[in-house]
């Protein structure tokens, strides 16, 4: 028993490390870019037009998962169609781009433009199909873009308990189980967080409105990717190491099992292709399917108010990956 739970913590703090501090830095500095009026990602959306999937595959290639957070949250205002959150999640490379731009630059650059290519395509067809008006996201604005602020002290709360978890895996020596202790107390603070009672926020000042947002948005991906990472390392570990071994067989087998591991919600999985292709472990074609699959943390705030669309955008991410993996396996290999 002391083993899986060491296990589990450990992976709980890697999450901290790789996924929570990227992605609450970028997300607060996008949201108080838009909430003090620099940045207007909205207006600038919806002015856009017929060249809305190309920027939003742009804006989703920023390294991490906070551009195509944005997107999906445009999305639910209606300020982006259909073919421009195809667009996002086919661009994004998620949290594990950051262990990419370190490790391998002129690799993840050419990644990132094969991304960004496929995303524009994927986008841009949808776009022009009747799927732009069967999924109009005007219902579900309510659901995703509240304006309604949540209690100052449970967002300050979730923050104090996010840096002392931050801080412990930073500062505590390796696996330092103190830090997976903090960040699982996170995931439970960030379920009971979504959960308050909000009030009329719309006259707070900008810092605070971004705060909010930050904590909104951030808490729901953090409960969301905890989960998943964790049933996975212990999937894994439970299995004996069983799915990253299977990942060393030929290339076209390591194309299929990437793709199938892009299906799995969250960066946690993609973020151990991401380290077994730097370590040599793993071709490129199979990191190539497996990003093109994946969708990042930006799958959970879909999940959470629209399941159907994340299910359809789940099913074409694996099939588009596979394609594109195979096809790079064809060419590279």
């Amino acid at each position: 028993m002391a083993p899986t739970i060491s296990l589990l913590l450990g992976a709980i703090r890697d999450t901290l490390l790789t996924v929570a501090a990227p992605v609450v830095i970028l997300l607060f500095l996008i949201a108080y870019a838009e909430e003090s009026g620099l940045l207007d990602f909205e207006r600038i959306f919806r002015r856009t037009g017929k060249a809305q999937p190309a920027l939003g595959a742009v804006v989703s290639a920023v390294p991490g998962c906070a551009g195509s957070v944005t997107l999906t949250r445009l999305y639910s205002t209606g300020a982006v169609g259909i073919g421009t959150l195809y667009a996002a999640h086919f661009a994004t490379l998620g949290d594990a781009a950051f262990i990419l731009w370190s490790a391998r630059p002129l690799t993840t650059l050419a990644l990132t433009g094969i991304s960004v290519l496929v995303g524009i395509v994927i986008g841009s067809i949808i776009q022009l199909t009747p799927a732009r008006r069967y999924f109009a996201a005007h219902d579900l604005a309510a659901s995703c873009d509240l304006p309604m602020r949540l209690p100052d002290w449970a967002v300050y709360g979730w923050f104090i308990v996010l840096l002392v978890a931050l801080s412990a895996a930073l500062l505590l020596p390796s696996p330092a189980p103190a830090a997976g202790i903090f960040g699982a107390l996170l995931a439970i603070i960030s379920v009971v967080l979504l959960r308050l009672p909000r009030k009329d926020g719309l006259h707070a000042a900008a810092p605070a409105r971004a705060l909010q947002r930050t904590a909104r948005d951030a808490a729901e991906i953090m409960a969301w990717v905890v989960l998943a990472d964790v049933a996975f390392t212990l999937a894994n570990g439970l299995l004996g190491g069983i799915l990253v071994q299977a990942l060393h067989g030929n290339v076209l087998l390591d194309v299929v099992i990437a793709a199938g591991i892009g299906l799995i919600p969250g960066c946690g999985p993609q973020i151990v292709v991401a380290s077994l292709y730097v370590a040599g472990d793993l071709p490129f074609a199979a990191l190539v399917a497996n990003t093109i699959s994946q969708h990042g943390d930006a799958i959970f705030p879909l999940l959470g108010v629209q399941r159907r669309v994340a299910a359809y955008l789940t099913i074409a991410g694996g099939a588009v990956g596979l394609v594109a993996g195979v096809a790079a396996a064809l060419i590279v290999h």
